[in-house]
């Protein structure tokens, strides 16, 4: 009896692997024939009216959840608009660095147009803290970050806009 040495053995185990992939009926998984389309609906439907309306700002959501906490329902900060331009603006390193620093939070507040929040770090209010405020128009993100003895005043785009009242205190409140 003659031996077969191992690599041709793993040789001959991957070809009959891939032939039966690619022969019909052979123990592949992939369709043979093409399917037949989906025969058409034949029920007509109303279609909506919609009003011509001035196109919803990505803020329109966020919106909704002045007075909540992130934790409370849909959580803002970890997913949605807000989330995602958190992300692009500060990189992932820092954006979990801000979540770290507003595990101590007040709720989503506004004053005027711009939607704000400020928190800490739990038991590190002193040293580590952030604030965000969004300005619905123009579109603006704005993040102020407190970590390792250093401030961080990053904005997405455009000048530097306004502050509210509360993170302005906050903010020089931690530069004494």
């Amino acid at each position: 009896m003659r031996q077969v040495p191992p690599a041709s053995l793993c040789r001959a185990a991957l070809a009959a692997l891939v032939l039966s992939m690619l022969l019909p009926g052979c123990g592949g998984t992939a369709p043979t024939a093409p399917t037949a389309p989906a025969a058409p609906r034949t029920t007509a439907r109303p279609v909506p009216t919609v009003a011509a309306s001035a196109p919803a700002t990505p803020w329109a959501h966020l919106q909704t959840q002045v007075g909540n906490y992130p934790v409370v329902g849909a959580d803002f900060l970890r997913a949605g608009p807000l989330a995602e331009r958190l992300r692009g603006l500060l990189g992932l390193t820092n954006y979990n660095i801000l979540l770290q620093n507003l595990q101590v939070s007040g709720p989503l507040r506004q004053d005027g147009s711009m939607l704000y929040i400020t928190g800490n770090r739990p038991h590190e209010g002193g040293s580590e803290a952030a604030a965000i405020v969004v300005h619905a128009n123009p579109d603006t993100v704005r993040v102020w970050l407190l970590t390792g003895g250093e401030e961080w005043d990053v904005q997405d785009q455009g000048t530097p806009k306004a502050l509210p009242a509360d993170v302005a205190r906050m903010m020089d409140n931690a530069a004494r």
